[in-house]
């Protein structure tokens, strides 16, 4: 919970609240749909890495790993799949309707992927926030052919 506490972390919830709830409806353009998805990006595994810690999972560097993979794979089949956008569009206005708001669309657009270096941006600000070096060393008696 504490990375989603940091001022840059809380500038991406900004941006995609601004971006979302006033920048989207004026605007509404290409810009806008794009830093939905950035900020989206940045935020969603950090979020999921806060939940695992609430579940007991204390390894920074598991939970930061966890989040950033869940975030590629979700992100990569909601902006790939039509169907999958379609499904989770469906869910999520259910649960927007059980507050009493609308939720917008969510659309399949694969040009949307690009946004995905930023879950990797989280993963590399994450650990380095919380002290845990980025490893690029093969650990010894493993193979990589």
């Amino acid at each position: 919970m504490d990375l989603l506490l940091r001022p840059l972390a809380l500038a991406a919830v900004a941006t995609l609240a601004l971006n979302d709830h006033v920048l989207k409806p004026w605007l509404h353009n290409a810009l806008t749909g794009k830093l939905s998805d950035v900020a989206g990006c940045f935020v969603l595994p950090l979020f999921l890495g806060a939940v695992l810690e609430a579940l007991g999972v204390r390894a920074a560097r598991v939970r930061l790993h966890v989040g950033a993979v869940v975030t590629l794979v979700f992100f990569s089949a909601l902006k790939a799949s039509p169907l999958v956008a379609a499904h989770v569009s469906e869910v999520l206005s259910l649960g927007w309707q059980l507050v009493g708001q609308r939720g917008g669309a969510i659309l399949a657009d694969p040009t949307d992927l690009l946004a995905l270096p930023a879950v990797m941006a989280a993963w590399a600000w994450g650990l380095a926030q919380s002290g845990t070096p980025i490893s690029t060393k093969v650990p010894e008696g493993s193979s990589c052919a």
